[in-house]
């Protein structure tokens, strides 16, 4: 605060000013005179500091002209104008501030010194009575500021919980929809760019039998069967970290070498379709002696160069183009149920590593003669059980390797 050495308001309006202040509402007039010849005029500008929360109290203050504003940084407790006081603690204390102060506008102030105070109220009863009136008041007043920013902050703390919950929600939902990364990319940009892709693994599966099947199924046994397979189907693939890509009645779809490229994707899907066959075939064999129908599996895979994005607008979908996936579609369909049908071009990648059968050139439509394997196990050397469906731990670590570019 500024303060003004030559006084803009002369002893008389002083003397009007304090006897609408509450403390001194009871004080004779020449009582109010020896103080107010004594108090110290300034000028606040907007926004300049009388005093922060938290120093030591020395003064109270006696608005002549503008208005200041009571806060706790953001938050603003009271708006106080011409006439009004505060900082009335410190005419019996000098603890620290409970608030800050600021000036809302230009603002002219009369300071009362708490020395000067003890001097003229010696003797005065009424000025002491006025001051705990008002101070008592005042506590009054700053219990309810207090419990309604309290109450507000509980709130904002319940809305903030709310909203993180919330967020939660719709990211586990757009991950149940899209891969990671391609979430992530919606997220901050909006959009996703449609990529190439030179090496991505992709299966196809179909449930043999289960179209004719549902016609004689209610909907809701159709839904719950299907939901069992793709639940199982969805956990193999996130064990070997592929990505699911869409289901279309009893079909399903996934890839691998998306969205981050790797060369390990090949090893990895054909691992995942053993599984997804074992898994197929321990089903059945648990319902052998009951009534429950079981479903047998038909799957295909091929490898290749593709491009992957998100198609639509309301309805995100992340899907794969190319021919690499018309020739993985057109493995599935040339397949035989039980069995894991590859192309030429996977076997070359996996043969290290799998017992295939050579199945000769089978005529595709619209491909021609095409290289087909049946792929019966994992080589003994890298299984974990007899029947070769399980890759051994060693194995698991040499395509982590190869994923990461280590192994030669």
């Amino acid at each position: 605060m500024h303060t003004v050495s030559k006084p803009r308001v002369s002893l008389e309006e002083r003397i009007e000013i304090l006897k609408d202040v509450d403390i001194f509402s009871t004080t004779n007039e020449k009582i109010l005179a020896n103080i107010a010849s004594k108090l110290k005029e300034g000028i606040l500008k907007a926004e300049q500091a009388v005093f922060h929360k938290g120093d030591q109290g020395e003064a109270m203050y006696i608005i002549a002209d503008g208005a200041v504003k009571v806060h706790d940084k953001t938050y603003v407790f009271a708006v106080l104008r011409k006439g009004q006081v505060f900082g009335e603690y410190s005419m019996l204390d000098t603890e620290a501030r409970s608030a800050s102060v600021s000036g809302v506008v230009k603002t002219r102030l009369l300071k009362l010194e708490q020395r000067i105070f003890y001097e003229v109220m010696l003797g005065q009863i009424e000025i002491l009575r006025g001051i705990l009136q008002v101070l008592i008041k005042r506590s009054r007043r700053q219990n309810y500021f207090e419990e309604k920013l309290a109450e507000s902050n509980r709130l904002i703390q319940r809305k903030k919980e709310q909203i993180k919950q919330e967020k939660a929600k719709s990211d586990e939902l757009l991950l149940n929809i899209l891969p990671e990364d391609i979430a992530e990319e919606l997220k901050v940009s909006g959009r996703s760019e449609a990529r190439n892709y030179n090496m991505v693994s992709v299966l196809f599966a179909d449930i043999k039998g289960f179209t004719t099947a549902a016609e004689k199924m209610s909907a809701a046994d159709v839904v719950k069967h299907l939901e069992y397979y793709f639940t199982a189907f969805d956990e193999i693939m996130e064990k070997y970290e592929l990505e699911k890509i869409k289901t279309i009645g009893d079909a399903y779809m996934a890839a691998g070498g998306i969205p981050q490229p790797n060369t390990s994707n090949s090893i990895e899907m054909v691992c995942a379709a053993l599984e997804m066959q074992n898994f197929m075939h321990q089903h059945k064999e648990a319902r052998r002696n009951s009534n429950d129908l079981c479903w047998e599996l038909r799957l295909g895979i091929n490898t290749g160069p593709l491009v992957a994005g998100v198609i639509g607008k309301n309805k995100f979908a992340y899907d794969v183009w190319g021919d690499t996936v018309n020739t993985a579609s057109r493995m599935e369909s040339n397949g035989e149920v039980n069995k894991v049908n590859i192309s030429g071009v996977t076997h070359q990648l996996v043969k290290d590593y799998f017992e295939c059968e050579y199945r000769g050139k089978v005529n595709v439509k619209g491909k021609g003669e095409v290289d087909m394997y049946f792929v019966n196990r994992i080589k003994p050397e890298f299984a974990s059980d007899q029947e070769g469906l399980k890759p051994s731990a060693e194995f698991i670590e040499t395509v982590k390797e190869i994923r990461a570019g280590k192994h030669q």
